[in-house]
């Protein structure tokens, strides 16, 4: 499946850290990250990042391009499909 927005999801095992969260959702990143921040803040939480990155990689699952391009084919015969 190819999309053209970066989407993530919660996976379940980190369900409990992320109350404003359903975890194996798919949603686009923007929203995920906006609504981390968001109780992040809210709730004061002193972590507000890991590393660069708001949304640990351990945490979350991601599909479709950051620069929101779509996926190219996975293997050369998929070009012409």
């Amino acid at each position: 499946m190819t999309t053209e927005r970066r989407e993530a999801r919660l996976r379940r095992e980190f369900a409990q850290s992320y109350p404003s969260l359903n975890p194996d959702v798919w949603e686009p990143a923007t929203v995920i990250t906006e609504k981390v921040i968001a109780w992040r803040l809210l709730h004061r939480v002193a972590e507000m990042f890991h590393w660069d990155r708001v949304l640990n990689p351990e945490h979350f699952e991601f599909r479709g391009r950051p620069d929101g391009r779509p996926n190219p084919p996975s293997r050369s015969t998929d070009a012409g499909e």
